[in-house]
């Protein structure tokens, strides 16, 4: 049985498309990790919503629920039938404090998205400079 069966075995779920992973303002208990298949994840804004990702094979999500003990921040929607790890609080520091590899890359994933948040904030900034 290969690495990837082994923690599908134990962590993993099918999520049929249209599935909702987690919806924004619920409280996070665990964070996903997408071994195969495609999510989108919106953001209310205002009346309607705004889609903030589509993440796909590799790509994991609701961290930072995890980490800060938080509500989460979006909601997440599956949008093709999809393996997904579902991984607690424990696993996950286990995770991050006995697999170094995985923690450098979930720190550069976020170092990433800190750094594309940043940008479009820069833009916006650029488009709609405050007025003083």
């Amino acid at each position: 049985m290969s690495r990837e069966d082994q923690l599908f075995w134990k962590f993993g779920k099918n999520f049929a498309k249209g599935t909702i992973l987690c919806r924004e303002g619920d409280p996070g208990h665990e964070m996903f990790i997408i071994q195969k298949g495609k999510v989108r994840v919106k953001k209310k804004v205002g009346k309607g919503e705004k889609v903030l990702a589509e993440l796909s094979d590799g790509e994991f999500i609701g961290e930072m629920a995890l980490l800060l003990g938080m509500d989460r921040s979006a909601t997440v929607e599956v949008l093709e039938d999809s393996k997904v790890l579902v991984v607690g609080p424990d696993t996950f520091e286990s995770l991050l404090k006995n697999t170094p590899e995985i923690a450098m890359k979930m720190l550069k994933k976020m170092a990433q998205r800190l750094r594309a948040l940043d940008d479009r904030l820069e833009t916006h900034l650029v488009e709609h400079p405050p007025t003083d």
